[in-house]
């Protein structure tokens, strides 16, 4: 048929006026997009995670039981601590003390002390004493075991096996290279035991904690207990080493000795047998008793003189012997000397637990320091002086015996030369007599001496000894567990949220409403296993048509002045859900009794016929393209509802532009005279471009977002083409939302419902 010019009553029926007569229409909104503002906040963050719980949970158990297979593979190494208390002050027995005098302690001298403990020496004298070297922990070349015959020998004869699997062997080395090979094999082991040991201060005290770390709990204590025997043995090797040299040097000063007696001895005695001196007297009248009173104090000014050299010979070897002033018994009986090392030995001490807590140039520091530094220098100008002092001693005794020598020889000349055989034999015996002294003194001191290697001991003494650890202290495996669950949970959150940035969907009506300036007019919960179309005429007041209706009030609420009668529903791309949504809220109103017309007009994949059923023969197509189609043949009536469609029909390329035409402008006009709501399903914005020009000829615009599945950009895209050619857009809708997702995210329940009794009321 030919559409009239002048708008009929479709099927039979009379035009239907608008409720309201209004003016022309104002100019139609503009919607300009605010700019963008991501708003970040804890409870935002908190949903996104929540919403990948499972996929958190899942990274947390599975990296948990990585760590604690990767925990519980690793092997256990034990731990196993001796303490040594260094600074251990030794006993002085009078007469027999040790030879070398007790250390001064403090921090750094203990701190010296473990570093002593870890040298490669005492590191070595360990190994041997336990045989390290045949442990293949610490000798990866030992051989612990014969090598293991593999399966497939057993399969083949066993000469050939034998001759298969037989080690190749080693061209033999020389003793050169046998003696390198081992001495690198001993320093490998020397490093490897190194490296399991800990050797540290426990906190501010002088106490060495020594470590060792092995695979093995047994041979981690043996070899603490054996390093802290080694360190001790090694302080007191020092201290025997010092006195055997002591002992030494007496040794040969006695046997120097010795010779001089028995020679002076033995010239005497031929000296005598020369000139017959054997029945000499002390001599005759003045000259005689004088010779023998000059005599007389000429031997005790030489064994004075003597003496005192003997001391200041002693203690100037000793001193060049490298032995302290503290050996010579003038020093050591010299009180004010002994009063100034205590002075310095409490200003050490004080100096130590001042540097613990302050700096080097702190005043309490400095005065104690210079409270040293005062003590030392006194202790030196004593020493000094008792030195000077026996000097002195050995040159006033010089100086008495040459004025006694000389006295002597004058009387001697006096005397005569007859008794000059008796004088020199006297001088003689006096020369025997002051080297038996010097002898007989010798062996005083060497017998004083004799036993003090036995009583030298360690300035440090053993509080601790390890035992064999009961646990493993590596790997810490609770902490791996609890490091990798943490680890786990952190990077599942990660991913959730990487996963949440990732997406660019839309899934909070906010979000299109922030991002847009658009409002949100309703949330569609989707329908699952059921027909949309078919449930809301069966469940009228389920949550799906309730959003229905939310959307048909939105649509009357547009327009203050009139009620919108021709409304298009479009996208952003195919598969949004407009389509259904335009099929229920269609019957839903038609089953209130109103007039309702669906128009398919999305030519490249209708679907309105496949909703409802019915043939998609003749149709939108035939009406715009065909005059001779009469009206009522392209009208389908659904008798479920008293909806009335009109289906796409078939078109061909050509026939396209008809639906910008305005042949369908008029069309439109007449629907909507004849209808109280038309309804028109197009192709999508982005993808079919007659949408745009038919948004001009409606009087409101529906677009369509597809919850959790239309990508931002399009959504943007498409909606910015809308608002470029200015059409009434009322809303968006956001279709096919999961409520159980959707309380995932933490937004709260999608619908409320009452309870069943008045869902049977309506029913």
């Amino acid at each position: 048929m030919t559409l009239p010019e002048q708008p009929r009553a479709l099927g039979g029926g009379p035009i239907l006026p608008r409720r309201l007569t209004a003016a022309p229409p104002a100019p139609r909104p503009v919607y300009m997009p605010p700019p963008q503002q991501q708003q970040r906040d804890v409870l935002d963050t908190y949903r996104k995670i929540w919403a990948h719980r499972r996929l958190v949970l899942a990274c947390t158990v599975g990296t948990a039981l990585l760590a604690g297979i990767v925990g519980w593979s690793m092997p256990s190494r034990y731990t196993s601590e001796s303490r040594v208390l260094v600074g251990v002050p030794q006993p002085s027995l009078e007469g027999i003390g040790p030879t070398m005098a007790s250390m001064t302690f403090n921090a750094e001298r203990v701190q010296s002390e473990g570093l002593v403990a870890q040298s490669r020496e005492l590191a070595q004298k360990v190994v041997d004493r336990l045989h390290l070297n045949d442990d293949p922990e610490f000798n990866p070349d030992a051989k612990t075991a014969a090598p293991q015959i593999p399966a497939w020998a057993r399969l083949v004869p066993t000469s050939v096996a034998e001759w298969l699997t037989k080690p190749k062997a080693k061209p033999p080395e020389t003793p050169e290279q046998q003696a390198r090979t081992a001495a690198i094999i001993n320093n490998r082991t020397v490093d490897i035991l190194l490296s399991k040991l800990d050797i540290a201060t426990v906190g501010r005290s002088d106490v060495l904690k020594i470590s060792a770390t092995t695979r093995d709990p047994e041979t981690a204590s043996l070899v603490a207990n054996a390093v802290a025997d080694a360190y001790l043995a090694e302080q007191r090797d020092v201290k025997v080493g010092t006195a055997s040299r002591v002992e030494e040097y007496m040794e040969g000063r006695i046997a120097d000795l010795r010779k001089q007696v028995e020679d002076s001895e033995k010239a005497i005695e031929d000296y005598r047998k020369q000139y017959g001196l054997y029945d000499q007297q002390n001599g005759t009248g003045i000259m005689g008793q004088r010779l023998t009173e000059l005599n007389t104090q000429l031997i005790t000014a030489q064994t004075a003189k003597a003496d005192a050299e003997a001391h200041l010979s002693d203690a100037q070897n000793l001193m060049r012997q490298g032995i302290t002033g503290d050996s010579v018994p003038e020093v050591l009986n010299n009180p004010l000397i002994q009063s100034l090392k205590q002075q310095q030995a409490a200003a050490e001490q004080r100096l130590a637990q001042l540097s613990a807590t302050y700096g080097d140039k702190h005043p309490q520091v400095t005065d104690a320091k210079a409270q040293i530094a005062d003590a030392q220098r006194k202790i030196k100008a004593e020493m000094q002086g008792i030195i000077n002092g026996l000097q002195n001693v050995a040159r006033t005794a010089n100086a008495r015996y040459q004025a006694v020598l000389r006295d002597f020889n004058e009387a001697k000349g006096s005397l005569g030369s007859d008794n000059q055989n008796a004088i020199h034999l006297e001088a003689m015996e006096r020369d025997a007599a002051v080297n038996r002294h010097l002898l007989e003194t010798m062996l005083t001191e060497e017998k004083r001496l004799i036993g003090r290697q036995q009583l030298e001991a360690p300035d440090a003494r053993v509080i601790s000894r390890a035992t064999p650890p009961v646990s493993a202290s590596y790997p810490p495996k609770a902490l791996i567990l609890l490091l990798g669950t943490l680890v786990g949970a952190v990077a599942g959150m990660l991913i959730a949220l990487l996963m949440e940035e990732a997406d660019q969907t839309f899934r909070q009506s906010s979000q299109i409403e922030s991002a847009t300036g658009i409002p949100v007019v309703a949330l569609v919960p989707e329908v699952k296993g059921k027909s949309p179309t078919a449930q809301v005429l069966r469940e009228p007041v389920s949550p799906f048509a309730e959003t229905l209706r939310k959307i048909h009030i939105a649509l009357e609420l547009s327009e203050m002045e009139y009620s919108p009668r021709t409304v298009l529903l479009s996208s952003a791309a195919p598969g949004e859900g407009k389509s259904v949504i335009i099929a229920a809220l269609g019957r839903l109103l038609a089953s209130h009794g109103r007039r309702i017309l669906i128009v398919d007009c999305d030519w490249r994949s209708p679907s309105q016929h496949k909703l409802f059923n019915v043939s998609n023969k003749h149709g939108l197509a035939s009406l715009l393209t065909d005059d001779s189609v009469v009206l009522d043949d392209c009208i389908h009536h659904d008798t479920l509802s008293g909806l009335e469609l009109i289906t796409a029909g078939h078109w061909t390329s050509k026939d396209t532009r008809m639906l910008t035409s305005d042949r369908m402008r008029v069309l439109l006009q007449t629907f909507a005279k004849n209808y109280d709501l038309v309804l028109i399903d197009t192709a999508p914005v982005l993808v079919g471009a007659e949408v745009l020009a038919m948004s001009r000829m409606v009087d409101k615009v529906l677009f369509t977002v597809r919850w959790d599945h239309t990508r931002r950009n399009a959504a943007l895209q498409a909606l910015r083409q809308l608002v470029e050619v200015q059409c009434d857009l009322t809303g968006v809708i956001m279709s096919r939302v999961d409520p159980r997702r959707y309380r995932q995210y933490g937004y709260g329940p999608l619908n409320y419902d009452y309870a069943r009794p008045l869902a049977d009321h309506f029913g």
